[in-house]
């Protein structure tokens, strides 16, 4: 059953309401006394949603501010900027949120829990604009808005160069300190949300009581009023607090949360299963980027060295160097010395099997441990790096050409991990001995 699909509280408490209207025509008191419950029912759902959009406003404020300093410091397009202080300044969601729920709510928990998720939006800030000044230093951006004149870089930040200057403004906006402020605001606005409902729930019981008061008194049409009453009362254990009480367990547990419920309860799962995925794959890239090489995409010397340790035996390391590679940075710059390690990486993943483990072990060291391979299938190995030369040596890609050196150990349960490493390193210094470009293999 889908959000929209899936019935709403306020839709039946009101068909529960027209039923007791018609049991109780003929009583003009109760009748009237109804259709004030029912009125009351209804500002209760109205104010309950407009506290919800509240709350959902500041978070999404929150998440549009996040990633829209995000494309600025990772792009320098300065319409982001532009974008980032329209929120801030003209459209101020947030602070529009903060008074909406102030005038709406009597909770004050509810709006001390908004309101603590605003502080800690604009701590936020306050670290996004010190990486927007740090970012337009680095693209070159000048006629900041005015709401960064106030900012000064550090002395350690201002020495930097410029791609450092980018590196730090990226970092800054989307470290672990930056992920757990973003996470306190998701909790705050969380927990508001949840103690909106919760006061929705005793307002909504209250109300209940009242109207079983109202029937007491009538016959068997009360006892008809009763079975309706009974009927609101069951839906809304059934669609609001067995499913709340369900998706307080899934979130204990760190789980995604299963639709279920009431259509305004559908909404809130989806808004937080959507930040949940958000925070998984996160989680995910943190994950890689502590495995993997940020430029080539590889594997980074410590997945290397412990996939030596697992995978030695039965195996053949291959260690490759790119020839003269501090010149070619030299004659050609760091761009295109980065262009050509890309190159390389690419072109290592090309002509050797998915099966096998290619890493990037230093600036322009390289290294492929080939998996269930022997010292009888030199000739393989010979073939494999022979393609690699000659696809860095093509330049219709617009690289200049390039050459590798290669060396070559075969590993076995008796050698260790470190003595294969030291035998494919001898085998790659004696073809730098004979004067690079070349593939030697270990004795």
């Amino acid at each position: 059953m889908t959000a929209r699909s899936a019935p709403r509280m306020r839709t039946i408490n009101i068909c529960s309401m027209v039923i007791v209207t018609i049991v109780s025509a003929a009583m003009l008191i109760v009748m009237r006394n109804a259709l004030i419950a029912q009125s009351q029912e209804q500002d209760l759902g109205a104010i309950y949603q407009r506290c919800q959009n509240a709350v959902e406003h500041l978070q999404d404020s929150s998440d549009y501010l996040s990633e829209t300093a995000q494309l600025f410091v990772s792009t320098g397009d300065k319409s982001y900027l532009k974008s980032y202080f329209e929120e801030v300044t003209l459209n101020d969601r947030r602070g529009n949120a903060l008074q909406d729920l102030r005038a709406y709510s009597d909770d004050s928990d509810a709006v001390n829990a908004l309101s603590d998720a605003y502080n800690t939006s604009d701590t936020l800030s306050e670290i996004e604009c010190y990486a927007f000044v740090l970012a337009a230093d680095a693209y070159g951006i000048e006629d900041l808005p005015a709401e960064l004149d106030g900012i000064t870089l550090k002395k350690a930040d201002a020495a930097l160069s410029s791609d450092e200057k980018i590196k730090r403004a990226n970092d800054l906006v989307n470290n672990e300190e930056y992920a757990k402020y973003k996470q306190e605001i998701r909790d705050e606005a969380q927990r508001s949300s949840n103690l909106l409902i919760e006061n929705l729930s005793k307002d909504f019981e209250e109300s209940h009581a009242r109207l079983s008061h109202i029937y007491e008194s009538l016959g068997i049409r009360a006892a008809l009023v009763l079975c309706v009453l009974f009927t609101v009362i069951l839906s809304t254990n059934l669609l609001l607090l067995r499913p709340i009480a369900k998706f307080e367990k899934n979130i204990r547990a760190g789980e995604r949360l299963e639709p279920r419920g009431a259509q305004e309860l559908r909404y809130l799962v989806d808004a937080y299963n959507e930040m949940y995925e958000i925070n998984r794959n996160r989680t995910e890239s943190l994950d890689f980027e502590a495995h993997n090489d940020a430029l080539t995409g590889l594997l980074n010397r410590g997945s290397f060295d412990e996939l030596l340790t697992q995978h030695k035996a039965n195996s053949a390391l291959i260690l490759v160097d790119v020839d003269n590679f501090k010149q070619f940075n030299d004659v050609h710059g760091h761009e295109m010395g980065d262009a050509i390690l890309v190159e390389v990486a690419a072109t290592l993943h090309s002509v050797f099997r998915s099966s096998d483990y290619i890493c990037r072990i230093g600036g322009d060291e390289f290294a492929v441990i080939m998996t269930d391979v022997d010292a009888g299938m030199t000739g393989v190995i010979e073939r494999k790096i022979g393609s690699a030369t000659t696809f860095l040596r093509d330049t219709s890609n617009g690289l200049p050409p390039a050459t590798i050196s290669v060396g070559v150990a075969f590993g076995t349960h008796e050698v260790s991990d470190s003595e294969l490493f030291r035998k494919a390193d001898s085998a790659l210094y004696e073809v730098k001995r004979r004067g690079r470009n070349g593939l030697s293999f270990a004795s």
